[in-house]
């Protein structure tokens, strides 16, 4: 709170105000309090070393302070603009390339596929692999006289066995029905037909290369089977 006039006696009561203030001021030409009453506040925040937030604390406290003016302690805020807000639009993630496109299949290959979904195959499991985090669950032949997956026993998990396997015209085909064809650059995709061939790219490689085997695949219409996905725009039904 600011001192009472009957307070004030001497310049350096004025809170804020020290030696050096003081002396700044009496330099100035304000030998008493009548002195800073009669200033104005702009004319005490032009002398060295006072500013206009103690020249407004010394209007306060002597009397006189003059509201209008602006202090560098109390800016007011300005107002901030207002933002129009940007119209949302509705995005979704698709796939680069013919990631769509199925290939050109004989029946009997037709048929072999649609066998090979139907019937699926179990996931084969390492023996036990579920008692010891340190035990991979690859696939390894059960192996001991007491081993009840070696023998057969329900629930202890599925032996790999010849009659698993997917039928002869559908074998190594991707699900698609296409047959995969790994690449790690656009000189792997030389010799791939794409009526029949769709491609892999290899996890190894990096975006760029990955970003130019794929723009090679679109212009030659190659399915990508691990394609790059791109935000894009939804356009709205008529």
């Amino acid at each position: 709170m600011s001192e009472s006039d009957e307070e004030i006696q001497e310049i350096e009561d004025i809170g804020g105000v020290g030696p050096s203030k003081a002396d700044a001021l009496r330099e100035a030409g304000y030998e008493s309090i009548e002195d800073l009453k009669a200033a104005s506040q702009s004319e005490l925040a032009d002398i060295d070393g006072i500013g206009n937030a103690l020249a407004a604390r010394i209007k306060a406290d002597v009397g006189g302070l003059e509201v209008s003016e602006e202090t560098e302690a109390e800016v007011e805020e300005e107002a901030p603009e207002e933002v129009e807000e940007a119209e949302e639009v509705e995005t979704e993630l698709r796939p680069r390339g013919h990631a769509d496109k199925t290939p050109d299949l004989d029946d009997d290959t037709a048929r072999a596929l649609v066998q090979k979904r139907r019937e699926g195959k179990p996931q084969f499991n390492r023996q036990d692999y579920h008692k010891k985090k340190r035990v991979d669950p690859s696939w390894r032949k059960p192996r001991g006289n007491l081993s009840k997956q070696r023998r057969g026993i329900k629930g202890k998990g599925d032996v790999v066995e010849a009659g698993y396997r997917s039928p002869t015209a559908a074998r190594g085909l991707h699900p698609s029905g296409f047959e995969e064809v790994r690449v790690h650059n656009t000189d792997d995709l030389e010799g791939v037909d794409p009526d029949s061939q769709a491609v892999r790219i290899a996890s190894g490689v990096g975006a760029r290369k990955r970003e130019r085997i794929e723009d090679v695949c679109e212009d030659r219409e190659i399915r990508v089977l691990n394609p790059t996905y791109i935000e894009v725009e939804v356009e709205e039904e008529a």
